[in-house]
């Protein structure tokens, strides 16, 4: 095992050149910078809310192409979930400036004529509501067979007490769609 940033730490299966890219960035901020110059949105739909009480909601969805940012921006020292992992404020505090910064692409995208329930819902507000979030688009066969890549502690301990939310963590593929 080999550290990265002192606590971030991978596991062998993540080879050195890999680890060199993923630190790349060397802060969030340039993490940030560098996922809005690669982001491509490559697709939307209207979802509609599945909770009681939201069944009269629309959520806008977006697919996100990051080619040569998305695993550092994932899996990386200074990515997002390196923020989170930091604590909740961290977290929600990346996440709201990752979005922040992607939604003149994310609202730029948008046609009512393609997808026209979301001429129906203020996508400026569902952007930037506290609600809003983006992560990868989750792998079927990742989540029954997860990846042992990432060696933060906090995770490993989870993961070894069987909670399957911290051995998903462990999993660090190779990202280059987000939701």
């Amino acid at each position: 095992m080999v550290e990265t940033s002192g606590w971030w730490k991978y596991t062998d299966s993540v080879s050195e050149a890999r680890r060199a890219v993923l630190a790349a960035p060397g802060s969030y901020s340039q993490m940030i910078q560098l996922a809005v110059g690669d982001a491509r949105v490559v697709g939307m739909l209207a979802q509609p809310g599945m909770d009681p009480g939201l069944t009269d909601c629309v959520q806008p969805i977006f697919t996100l192409t990051l080619a040569k940012s998305g695993d550092a921006l994932f899996n990386g020292p200074f990515g997002y979930r390196a923020q989170c992992w930091t604590g909740a404020e961290s977290g929600l505090a990346a996440n709201a400036a990752l979005l922040a910064a992607l939604a003149p692409k994310l609202l730029g995208s948008i046609d009512p004529k393609t997808v026209p329930e979301l001429a129906k819902v203020d996508a400026c507000a569902s952007v930037a509501a506290a609600s809003a979030k983006i992560w990868i688009m989750e792998i079927r066969s990742l989540l029954a067979n997860p990846t042992k890549d990432l060696a933060v502690e906090r995770w490993v301990a989870e993961a070894d007490k069987g909670v399957a939310l911290a051995r998903w963590g462990l999993c660090a593929p190779v990202v280059s769609r987000l939701r």
